[in-house]
């Protein structure tokens, strides 16, 4: 991914407006972030602080093939998955409830997108499309949904940890960092909860395992005096 970023980089024509992130409204956190959703996930997904419209559009066009559709603005957003697990990067909280991704929010997504560059309404976006819309001051909508992952939650762990951290100085893992703890408790649970959809007796039966016991239905003598 970085050697294609670099070509783009090189090929793009720099006569167009180069895009610089603004910070003064981002978020207040333990990381700061952009506070425009398209420069956050080029930032985050893409390692580029600086962008224009040719280059976004060549990295999200993802069968090159001229323009994007429908499947283009769902990658862009990390959604072309079904699930997004954790927080999408292999990390965070699991929520086996929510991390469907439903046909609705999809549909959401890419109507919108598509209302605000296709100006032809064929459900495509064209280069010179998003060139305008970014050269008017404009950005692509935060839906919610994170930076746009636009791997799987195992790989992406792998893009912004371990390739980082572990693939070359520490391939058996010898040092723990608290991000690979968190990766491997979401794994389990996903794994888990995956098994138990696909056989939910399992999980009627852990249920049961793991409820309260009730002291009043022992017999009396079993219980201590």
């Amino acid at each position: 991914m970085r050697i294609q970023l670099f070509a783009v980089l090189f090929a793009s024509v720099w006569a167009h407006e180069v895009h610089v992130p603004d910070k003064a409204n981002a978020d207040d956190g333990a990381t700061s972030r952009p506070a425009e959703w398209d420069d956050w996930h080029m930032a985050a997904e893409h390692h580029v602080d600086q962008w224009d419209a040719a280059t976004f559009f060549k990295l999200h066009d993802v069968s090159d093939k001229g323009y994007w559709d429908q499947s283009d603005i769902l990658y862009i957003y990390g959604l072309a998955k079904d699930k997004l697990v954790g927080d999408g990067s292999g990390m965070g909280q699991h929520d086996h409830g929510h991390e469907t991704v439903s046909a609705e929010d999809k549909a959401r997504v890419v109507s919108t997108v598509l209302a605000l560059m296709s100006t032809e309404n064929d459900g495509k976006i064209t280069p010179d499309q998003f060139a305008a819309f970014v050269a008017s001051g404009k950005h692509l909508p935060d839906f919610g949904f994170g930076q746009g992952h636009h791997l799987d939650f195992e790989a992406e762990y792998e893009d912004h940890h371990w390739n980082q951290y572990h693939r070359d100085a520490d391939p058996d893992v010898l040092v723990k960092h608290k991000e690979d703890i968190e990766h491997e408790l979401l794994h389990h649970f996903h794994e888990i909860d995956e098994a138990h959809d696909e056989a939910p007796e399992i999980r009627e039966y852990a249920r049961t395992y793991q409820s309260p016991i009730k002291v009043e239905n022992i017999k009396a003598k079993y219980r201590r005096s």
